[in-house]
């Protein structure tokens, strides 16, 4: 199960376009390459002025050939400064640079963007799979358990008005800050599909599945508890599916995969919970949920 890659945005204008002068340069590069031209043409300019100051000093300032050649020379320097300045200001730019340029900068704002979710501030599959890595090192070495519980927001159904317009992205943000609530301050939530939640659990607080069921459970419930937005009362229920890691787990794929098909099969055969051997089949938040191993 994967996260939606975000839209990338590169910088705009006013107008909704790329920052971009007519001749297809990035403004910012753009008035640098002037400002380099513009140093050109004046060093250019003041080569030639110091070469007529020592040609008329050697001649002499009298001669008539001095008088006329040295206003000659300034004139060619700020020609040659004005040539190069508009050389390089109407040169259009190449299609291959500029697609690099604008590759570049998608990579850099991508990879600041898929870090966070832009909705609920929760990490992003990619930073929880990296905390999830780290997580499984830890493990190994302690020789202690990851825990990993994959939620499947399920049933959203308004109470009063099945066609109400939801404000969907402020129900995440509610719904984000319940299953936090739920865990402890170690725990790590993220956001990694619409309606899709992972749960990473702190292992040197985990004693054990017993525990693991628990915090499963007490999440389950408090997703389920009635939430007013826009003035309609919504119940959600979820689906949980539990993976817990062995000694010799080190790939954090392999470890989500076992919790996405634990939801899949909550789903398939209708239980709340699923994925851990033993676990007692109890009480659900809805009619037709149970909690299974």
């Amino acid at each position: 199960m994967h996260s939606s890659r975000p839209e990338l945005n590169t910088s705009s204008d006013r107008n909704g376009s790329d920052s971009t002068n007519r001749h297809g340069w990035p403004d910012d590069e753009a008035g640098t390459e002037s400002l380099q031209s513009a140093r050109l043409g004046v060093v250019a300019c003041i080569l030639f002025m110091a070469g007529g100051l020592y040609w008329t000093a050697s001649v002499g300032l009298l001669t008539l050939s001095a008088l006329t050649a040295y206003p000659v020379m300034i004139s060619a320097g700020i020609l040659l400064t004005l040539m190069v300045f508009g050389a390089t200001l109407w040169t259009p730019r190449g299609p291959q640079s500029a697609s690099r340029m604008h590759s570049l900068s998608e990579e850099s704002n991508g990879s600041g963007m898929n870090t966070y979710d832009s909705v609920t501030g929760l990490p992003t599959y990619r930073l929880f799979t990296s905390l999830l890595n780290q997580a499984l090192v830890h493990a190994h070495k302690y020789g202690r358990p990851v825990a990993v519980l994959m939620i499947e927001l399920d049933h959203f159904t308004p109470k009063t008005d099945e066609q109400a317009q939801i404000n969907l992205n402020l129900m995440y943000r509610v719904h984000a800050a319940r299953v936090k609530s739920a865990l402890r301050t170690t725990d790590t939530v993220a956001r990694i599909a619409e309606r899709t939640f992972v749960v990473l659990l702190d292992q040197d607080q985990v004693t054990g599945p017993e525990e693991v069921l628990a915090i499963a459970r007490k999440m389950q419930l408090t997703i389920s508890l009635p939430v007013t937005l826009d003035g309609h009362e919504l119940f959600l229920t979820s689906r949980i599916g539990i993976s817990l890691s062995s000694q010799d787990t080190m790939d954090s794929d392999a470890l989500l995969d076992v919790a996405t098909r634990a939801v899949a099969t909550a789903r398939a055969e209708g239980y709340a919970l699923y994925g851990l051997p033993g676990a007692m089949v109890s009480a659900s938040v809805d009619a037709t949920s149970t909690i299974a191993a």
